[in-house]
């Protein structure tokens, strides 16, 4: 029996031009890959055999490349210029719920004023060098080896070691709204108890006066006061005895608010700045940009309304054209891609001959 064979195959494997490999990724990144064989069909003279295995293919093919290919480095920036480097978590859905029901994407945005940003994202797990990735993107985006840097993160999950790694002189700085939103879950606890004894009424206003400055000295990097005014608040959550029904239950519920917030700050100690100085000078102060960057690279393609379950590799990669889509360098990084040489064979050298 004879079988057709080429020995270019090697070398060519996607016959295909590399507009058209281009144009299949761009779209893939944006729709499901059967999506994206009904709009080809509909509007370019392509094979009936194209289908969505080729597409998905070809579309993880140019995210290696892209991966293997390191952004152009811009002209430098004045040496003023302080870049912003924002991180946050996102969570796929696993392909098989056996090995995971879920795993984390790194999702970042890096920016300076008056600077186009640029948006990052891998699989944590997949690297270990992530270190050494963010190094590389911002030196090649600020143009500079020594850049003025600021790493936002919310503090959980060992963010903050990524900042302590790098080998830049950088800023960390933990996210505002985090800090906020953990001092208003006290607020909303003291303020829903119902106290109905003199006591009760009197240990509510003292915890009142304690809380009511909380923020303020976050705000203004007061961290003793905060420290002082949490650790009275503990005391207070101990020493009260309740009266009325469902004090003694806001009572353990605030103190235990209160101590994550203690272990909160302390786990992410040097990274609270003066958050008032920094806003008044115009500085982010929270990952709202990262946030962003999270429902353009992950929300919109692999968790809102295409919720696929995904593979840790195929998610990084197709996330990888994802974020050269948004950055506007796809075609161009795709055509500086140069692949491994590997030795001809006997026949593809006699083809050639």
């Amino acid at each position: 029996m004879k079988y057709p064979y080429s020995p270019m195959t090697e070398f060519v494997p996607e016959r295909a031009t590399a507009e058209l490999l281009s144009l299949e990724a761009r779209l893939a990144a944006q729709m499901p890959y059967r999506q994206v064989v009904a709009m080809m069909r509909e509007f370019l003279p392509v094979r009936e055999t194209l289908n969505p295995v080729t597409v998905r293919n070809r579309a993880l093919r140019a995210g290696a490349r892209v991966e293997a290919v390191q952004p152009v480095a811009c002209r430098a920036t004045k040496e003023d210029t302080e870049w912003t480097l924002a991180i946050e978590r996102g969570f796929v859905r696993g392909r098989r719920k056996s090995e995971c029901s879920n795993f984390e994407v790194l999702t970042g945005r890096l920016s300076a004023k008056d600077r186009t940003s640029r948006v990052l994202a891998f699989v944590r797990n997949r690297l270990p060098d992530i270190v050494e990735r963010l190094t590389t993107l911002v030196k090649a985006t600020s143009g500079s080896d020594r850049p003025k840097l600021s790493v936002i993160t919310d503090g959980a999950n060992g963010l903050q070691s990524i900042t302590c790694r790098l080998p830049l002189s950088s800023t960390p700085v933990l996210d505002w709204f985090h800090v906020s939103m953990r001092v208003r879950y006290l607020e909303q606890i003291i303020k829903g108890m119902r106290a109905r004894t003199e006591t009760e009424k009197a240990a509510r206003r003292v915890l009142i006066s304690r809380v009511d400055k909380l923020r303020w000295c976050f705000w203004h990097a007061k961290l003793e006061k905060a420290k002082t005014r949490m650790q009275s608040i503990l005391i207070l959550c101990r020493v009260i005895v309740p009266e009325t029904p469902g004090i003694a239950e806001s009572l353990a519920q605030l103190d235990y608010r209160t101590r994550a917030l203690v272990e909160y700050v302390e786990a992410n100690g040097g990274s609270t700045v003066n958050y008032g100085a920094r806003h008044r000078c115009g500085k982010p102060i929270s990952t709202a940009t990262a946030e962003s960057a999270v429902n353009q690279v992950l929300n919109q393609r692999m968790c809102k309304r295409q919720q696929m379950r995904w593979s840790p590799i195929g998610a990084h990669l197709l996330a990888q054209v994802r974020c050269a889509v948004i950055n506007g360098d796809l075609v161009e990084r795709l055509a500086r891609y140069e692949p491994p040489r590997k030795p001809l064979s006997r026949e593809a050298a006699e083809l050639l001959e």
